[in-house]
């Protein structure tokens, strides 16, 4: 689906003979519930429960796939910087001008009615404004980064029923912008090692474990950065920027996979354990070789 002139347009994605995908077609316009603002983000859900739009006021909406209007939440923001699903399929997430990252938890019934949205946890600890966050690929994970300077990683896989709040577990800084320069996005690589933010044209990675920048892409494309994502395996890195999306190695994720995977090593307490990190290891090396041959 697609944010077209304040709406939400779905398509039809068509196979081809091979089973590969196709051509999309239009399938549906949803009525118009963001009248008074421009939609800045929309996600589907990946079980196929629930469309999400969010705009830049202060609303998310949560939609059936045929365009019912299940939920209209008021974030309470001021304004939205942003919003998404989750990859679980589970929640829906927005941030904005206050300093704190809101996630609700779309319900539905055991026979896939929906029942309602509430709320599920929140990420606090910024001082300003959070313009992007990202989960993992579990939703175990989310990163933030905020106007305060800061970007942050944490721990959410918690019983969130019980009252239990997420738990800090990084925070770091990202480098001076020139003036009037954003962070315009963030990335958090499926496994949550790894941190990728994009400014105007340049992204900076950095360790999730440490906070240290592992590496910094520049002058990238003349054109700002729009989104940024790293593939499902986390192999790649994508940044997309006017007309054209870059794809890079991810050598900093497979890097700061193996320092992780060789501190959890040192600190197992069983055998088992260290052969199986070990040939976690391994195949990480091995794949970091792959990279560098072909960088060579």
């Amino acid at each position: 689906c697609t944010a077209l002139e304040n709406r939400v347009h779905v398509y039809r994605v068509k196979r081809r003979e091979d089973g590969s995908p196709g051509s999309a077609e239009p399938l549906l316009q949803f009525r118009d519930a963001h009248r008074s603002s421009e939609l800045i983000n929309v996600g589907i859900a990946c079980n196929g429960n629930f469309i999400m739009s969010i705009s830049m006021d202060t609303t998310l909406c949560v939609w059936s796939l045929k365009g019912d209007l299940l939920a209209s939440l008021d974030t309470r923001h001021m304004n939205n910087y942003y919003g998404c699903v989750s990859p679980c399929g589970r929640f829906v997430a927005s941030s904005g001008f206050t300093p704190d990252v809101k996630v609700w938890e779309v319900c539905f019934s055991k026979t896939g009615d929906f029942k309602e949205v509430k709320r599920a946890f929140e990420l606090k600890g910024h001082t300003s404004g959070v313009f992007c966050f990202a989960f993992s690929n579990d939703s175990s994970r989310m990163a933030s980064v905020s106007r305060d300077g800061t970007w942050k990683l944490w721990d959410c896989n918690i019983e969130y029923q019980k009252g239990q709040e997420p738990y800090l577990l990084t925070t770091g800084e990202f480098p001076p912008l020139a003036e009037g320069s954003t962070p315009r996005c963030l990335a958090l690589s499926p496994d949550g090692r790894t941190v990728a933010i994009a400014t105007d044209d340049e992204v900076h990675v950095f360790c999730g474990r440490t906070a240290q920048l592992n590496a910094k892409l520049e002058h990238l494309h003349n054109d700002p950065i729009v989104a940024l994502q790293f593939s499902p395996s986390g192999r790649y890195m994508a940044v997309a920027a006017g007309k054209h999306v870059l794809i890079f190695n991810n050598v900093a994720g497979y890097q700061n996979a193996v320092e992780d995977l060789e501190e959890r090593k040192k600190a197992a307490s069983s055998a088992s354990i260290r052969d199986r990190l070990q040939a976690q290891i391994d195949e990480a090396r091995s794949i970091l070789k792959t990279m560098e041959a072909k960088d060579a």
